[in-house]
């Protein structure tokens, strides 16, 4: 049974070829750790734990032709700027990185995370231009649709900001992405269930869902320390995260149903988060036992 509309299926009959999405660290920064917004930056941030990439100094270019060297079999690749906020930035200096990227053969279009806050006209309009000439996507952190909880989590911007993003990016025909975290500290099913609603209801082509994972080093160390966070066991995951799933739109993509980390990258728990083949299927046996399939909640009208 296919139980959600996969990114990765979504891709493949795009382009008619499987494709690989690279990470690259373009060499962005991030407004909530540089001052701008705060220092401390989002409570359960870690670059170099999420995305190994963070830690690699070489200029984006150099590290996407050494990706495409490595990947012989692959015909298409998808150049995905992930640390950190990769539209922080003058339009020169986001076309000084986005441009010799999309010009590579093999490239099919360029991926770009980033936050809802670091937009400008300049910015919407250069990335209009952008789609018109390679495929685009632009991935969004939310986390949460909550208020409370992105206080809590010092995200440094609200749900409004979110939406009015996604809307400017979606009348642009861009395709737009939301990051939503599963665990995060004082949520409710119910209020995960609304978030997922909320999205549902937006023009987003995609979603990406985490677990909350702990990471050393990050606040919510102490947090965990201390039983302020408390990381959901995998069954208690799979049971919410195939309740988002069937709250969510049919059409639009699910980039991604669980994150993974491991240990030497600062894991801390939960450890199931190091098992990801293990953790997937065990997802997906959960879905099969409850016949859940994407949408199955989403308001037909």
């Amino acid at each position: 049974m296919e139980h959600y509309n996969s990114y990765r299926s979504y891709l493949k009959e795009r382009f008619s070829t499987p494709v690989l999405k690279v990470p690259i660290n373009g060499g962005f920064s991030c407004p909530n750790r540089d001052g701008t917004i705060s220092r401390e930056g989002c409570l359960f941030c870690d670059n170099r734990s999420f995305s190994p990439a963070a830690q690699n100094i070489d200029s984006p270019l150099e590290q996407l032709k050494n990706s495409i060297a490595r990947a012989e079999k692959y015909s298409a690749i998808l150049p995905y700027l992930q640390p950190f906020t990769n539209t922080y930035g003058s339009v020169e200096y986001l076309k000084s990185v986005y441009e010799p990227l999309i010009c590579l053969p093999k490239v099919v279009g360029l991926a770009i995370g980033t936050r809802p806050d670091c937009f400008n006209e300049e910015i919407y309009s250069y990335l209009k231009d952008l789609e018109t000439r390679t495929y685009l996507n632009v991935e969004l952190g939310l986390q949460s649709s909550h208020p409370e909880t992105l206080r809590r989590i010092n995200r440094g911007h609200g749900w409004d900001e979110f939406v009015k993003c996604v809307n400017e990016l979606a009348s642009k025909n861009i395709e737009t992405v939301a990051h939503i975290i599963i665990g995060l500290p004082g949520e409710t099913p119910d209020m995960i269930y609304t978030t997922a609603r909320k999205l549902a209801s937006l023009p987003l082509t995609g979603i990406k869902i985490h677990q909350l994972m702990i990471i050393k080093g990050t606040p919510f160390e102490s947090w965990y320390i201390s039983g302020k966070a408390v990381p959901l066991s995998l069954p208690a995951y799979a049971k919410l995260v195939g309740e988002v799933i069937s709250f969510l739109n049919p059409k639009q993509h699910i980039h991604r149903v669980l994150a993974d980390s491991r240990p030497e990258y600062g894991l801390i728990a939960p450890l199931w988060s190091a098992e990801k083949l293990k953790s997937l299927n065990y997802i997906r046996s959960y879905m099969d036992k409850n016949s859940i399939v994407q949408g199955s909640k989403f308001p037909r009208s």
